[in-house]
């Protein structure tokens, strides 16, 4: 998954927030893409991947979940990769912090991007929904405590629960998430 995830990302990153004549004119397929306005090298993945090993690393250790070793995963895989193609304000916040008790202390935590939702797809390997769930808004309540980073964040842990699961479907995906995550057209 983390594999596929990462190439994902990295052919995405030439294109994240870029003008729509761009991507109509590079989005091909054929090869990586140098983003018009970043300087991460093409082929290079992200902080979404990063912060998605972040997530592995911490299912792996069979740690209790919690917000403080999350924390301690996100710095410390940043810290071990300092890498381009975080949002500047948040690359600059990481390499400001030296562990997770200062990231907690000091983020404000209240995004509603989809930074918590490009991480999650690694909960998805967790038994239960239910679990999968709490996972989720655990990690994403760190950065991103609002009620559409949260949502955004279970729904893409759900997606991945559902297909490693064989719940249903392809087609059947969307109903599936309104049902867990209600009020939005998942569908």
């Amino acid at each position: 998954m983390l594999l596929e995830l990462a190439i994902g990302d990295a052919y995405g990153a030439g294109f994240e927030y870029a003008a729509l004549d761009f991507i109509k004119t590079h989005n091909h397929l054929f090869t990586y893409v140098k983003h018009p306005r970043h300087k991460l090298i093409p082929g290079s993945y992200t902080d979404d991947t990063q912060m998605s090993i972040a997530i592995t690393e911490m299912i792996v250790s069979q740690k209790l979940w919690t917000r403080q070793d999350l924390a301690d995963k996100f710095v410390e895989a940043f810290k071990r990769d300092e890498r381009e193609g975080y949002a500047s304000k948040f690359y600059g916040f990481l390499k400001r912090v030296k562990n997770g008790q200062q990231f907690l202390a000091e983020i404000g935590g209240t995004s509603d991007k989809s930074g918590a939702a490009m991480r999650a797809a690694p909960i998805g390997i967790f038994p239960t929904i239910k679990e999968v769930k709490e996972k989720a808004t655990i990690q994403a309540a760190i950065t991103h405590n609002s009620p559409d980073g949260i949502d955004a964040a279970i729904a893409s842990a759900l997606m991945s629960h559902y297909c490693i699961y064989n719940l249903g479907k392809k087609s059947k995906l969307g109903k599936f998430i309104e049902t867990h995550v209600p009020g939005k057209p998942w569908s």
